[in-house]
This record gives C-alpha cells, sequence and structure tokens, in this order.
C-alpha cells in the first residue's frame, strides 16, 4: 500500500514527526527567552553588577556554543531522538534547578547548563528539518521557528505576569513553566519516533577528523557562521539585556517588558516560514539583505524616534524588528547546511551553531559595560544597529548559496 504523502510530496508520518520537533521548539523558546524578565527581580536580590547582568543573561549561550558541535556529530552516530529526549528533559529541569540558586555563580551556573541542554536540542532539530527535504530546507526551518515565536512571546507574557503577581518571587514562574516542559519531554518518549528523526546515519561511515576537516574548510559554512554572528550577535545582546535596560531606564513594567520583547521574539518570527519559502524560491541573498536593513531601520526608530509612552507604535515596529532578525537566524543555518552533502548537514549545523553561540554569549557583557561607560543608548546602537550595518555589506558581497537542483533523500520515500 501506497504511503500517503502531504505537502511538498513528505509522507505525512514525518509532518507529524516535524510537529512534535516544532512543538518541541515552542516549549524551548518559552524557557529561554522568559530568564530575561527577571533579570531585575534577580539582579536586586543578589546586588548585582551591569556587567553581572549582562553576563548571567547571555552566559547560557556559552553552554550551547561548547555542545553544539558534539550534538551535531553524536547525533548522527548515535540516534537523533535520544539526543532530543536528553535535551528537551534538560531544558525543563535546568528552569527548575536555576530557582535554587542563591548566588550569581550558582543562578550563572544553572544558566549555563541550560544553555548546554538547549543546544543539544536546538542543532538535532535543525539537523533533522534541515535533512527531510532540501529543496524546501529554508521554509522547513522556517516552520521551526515560526512555533518557537509561539513560545518566545507566551514565555516572557506568561513570566511578566507572575513577576507581577508575586513581587519579588521571581523563581515562582520558572518553576511552573520548567515543570511543564518535562511533563512534555515525557509525551517526545511516545511521539517521536527513531525511525522518522534518524533519517541520515550517513556519517556513521565518515570518521571525525575526516568530517570535521570536510566541514571546517568549506567556504560555505563560514559564511554562514559569519551571517550568524552578525545577527546572533544583536538579537542575543537584546534579548538579554533589553528587558533589564528598559525597565530601568525606560519605565517599563514586568508586564510591559514581557509584551514587548514577546512580541519581538515571538510574534515577529511568525513569518519565517513564509520568508523561508521566498528564500527556496528566489534565494538566499535578497532576503538576508532585505532583513538586515529592516533591523537596522527598526532599531533606529525604536531607540531614538518613537516616544516610550507609544506603545502601539513600539510593539507594531518591534514584532517587524523580530521578523527581520528570525529571518536571518534560520537563513544563516539553511547557508550552512546548502553548503555540504546530506552525509554533513548535522556536523556543519552544530559547527554554524557553536561559533554563533560563543560569539553572543559576549553581547550581554559587553551590553553591561557599555551601558555603564557610556550610557544604555550608545549600547543598543553599537551591539544592535551597529552589527546589523555590519550584516547588510556582508549581504551585498555574498554569492548566492542556494543550490538550483536539490533532492528528497530516499530514507523518506
Amino acid at each position: 500500500m501506497e504511503e500517503k504523502k502531504g505537502p511538498l510530496g513528505i509522507p505525512r508520518r514525518i509532518w507529524i514527526q516535524l510537529f512534535f520537533l516544532a512543538l518541541g521548539y515552542a516549549f524551548y523558546s518559552a524557557n529561554r527567552l522568559a530568564f530575561g524578565v527577571g533579570l531585575k527581580s534577580i539582579a536586586a536580590q543578589f546586588a548585582l553588577t551591569a556587567m553581572q547582568v549582562g553576563m548571567l543573561g547571555t552566559i547560557f549561550t556559552l553552554g550551547q556554543a561548547l555542545i553544539d558541535i558534539p550534538a551535531g556529530y553524536l547525533s548522527d552516530r548515535l540516534g537523533r531522538k535520544r539526543m532530543l529526549l536528553l535535551g528537551m528533559f534538560g531544558i525543563g529541569f535546568a528552569t527548575m534547578a536555576v530557582t535554587t540558586a542563591n548566588s550569581f555563580l550558582a543562578a550563572a551556573t544553572w544558566r549555563f547548563l541550560f544553555g548546554a541542554t538547549e543546544g543539544i536540542w536546538n542543532i538535532v532539530m535543525y539537523s533533522v528539518a534541515g535533512s527531510i527535504f532540501p529543496a524546501s530546507r529554508a521554509m522547513i526551518n522556517g516552520l521551526m521557528m515560526t512555533f518557537y515565536s509561539v513560545g518566545a512571546y507566551v514565555g516572557p507574557s506568561y513570566y511578566g505576569w507572575t513577576l507581577e503577581m508575586n513581587p519579588g518571587n521571581w523563581g515562582a514562574g520558572l518553576l511552573s513553566m520548567g515543570a511543564t516542559t518535562v511533563l512534555f519531554a515525557c509525551v517526545l518518549i511516545w511521539g517521536l519516533k527513531a525511525k522518522d528523526t534518524d533519517v541520515s546515519k550517513d556519517i556513521k561511515t565518515m570518521h571525525i577528523t575526516e568530517a570535521l576537516r570536510t566541514v571546517g574548510t568549506n567556504r560555505g559554512v563560514w559564511l554562514a557562521v559569519l551571517v550568524q554572528i552578525l545577527n546572533v550577535v544583536p538579537y542575543w545582546g537584546f534579548a538579554a539585556m533589553g528587558p533589564y535596560l528598559f525597565m530601568s531606564f525606560k519605565g517599563f513594567s514586568a508586564t510591559m517588558a514581557g509584551q514587548f520583547f514577546g512580541i519581538i521574539y515571538g510574534i515577529g518570527g511568525l513569518s519565517s516560514v513564509v520568508l523561508g519559502h521566498f528564500a527556496d524560491k528566489f534565494g538566499r541573498k535578497p532576503v538576508i539583505l532585505t532583513m538586515a536593513i529592516l533591523n537596522v531601520i527598526c532599531g533606529y526608530l525604536i531607540f531614538h524616534v518613537i516616544p516610550n509612552d507609544n506603545l502601539p507604535v513600539l510593539y507594531l515596529v518591534g514584532g517587524m524588528m523580530g521578523i527581520g532578525l528570525h529571518a536571518l537566524y534560520i537563513l544563516g543555518y539553511t547557508i550552512g547546511q546548502d553548503a555540504v552533502d546530506a552525509r554533513q548537514v548535522g556536523l556543519a549545523t552544530g559547527l554554524v551553531g557553536a561559533c554563533m553561540y560563543f560569539a553572543s554569549f559576549f553581547s550581554g557583557p559587553a551590553m553591561g559595560y557599555l551601558s555603564k561607560a557610556y550610557g544604555y543608548m550608545a549600547a543598543l546602537d553599537i551591539i544592535v544597529i551597529g552589527f546589523e550595518v555590519a550584516l547588510v555589506v556582508v549581504a551585498l558581497l555574498m554569492r548566492e548559496t542556494k543550490q538550483k537542483v536539490l533532492l528528497t533523500i530516499d530514507s523518506i520515500k
């Protein structure tokens, strides 16, 4: 009996797996982006300096940077389902564990471990999605980002509300979010099927040194790294320190900060699947250039033009900026996957992720230092607008990476 096909000619059972992956990405983003909303309360409790606040906001990216390459390789060696389960359980437990912290060092340790576990999920998920149907790779990666956006809005919004309801108790919201994530991880034991997630095992025939040499000398992979760094440093510098700065200097309440940054990092990413389709149809370069220019314009309007009390316009422009930030995020991974064959998608994705998250770790401390030395506005201009301007230049100079002929992999037919 012929297997029923869904959109793009992909079997329906594969779409079910993609749905579980995407839903997991929503839980992932809810946990990772909510934390920044609580930084002002955490800073007050632990008497943190501005640089410590920035480091606490982005130290999880250091954990992700260190795990990304091993995760990309081991997922194809040991099985992607096992690694996905490890990642999701880890995300939930680490989110709960940070609420037990009684010092900066303890909180930073748990956030570092959170980054390591979420890094496993992130790299393996994109490896699976990028292997399913290469001809529509950017669109399927965009589908993952669409669900990410749902969690990125719900998480900060919910956490901001819990902070308003429980003044001074920054742990209550994180505890409930972490516990819910662990329950979802239990569902994935049944929901994910190894025969569908582990679709590419060819890398098992390739020695690790050969794989690293092949991927590590690929110019397309390093172009992807550059694109990701120039977008992710603004992405995480603003996501980590933005709520703290806006609550400290722009008069935002916890609820307002949760809503505003939830719109940027949540609703703003809902168009990723559409922009991914455009990138598959028209090429990566024009979409990257357009989105980088959009980020520069929106950042300037938010920081320098729109009054702080004009929330509707701030929310609207913030949502538009979120569109650009998320589209560039998925296209960075996509460029790296374009550059390698099916055997190396996991490793290439891991290398791109490791480099960009290592760089983004420094965005939080840099924002803290710059805001103290030169003012919060200068910090936002340098980290957010400055890096996006550099990305505009790179987009103008880069060559198109989209391959003209891409085929589905035999194992899903």
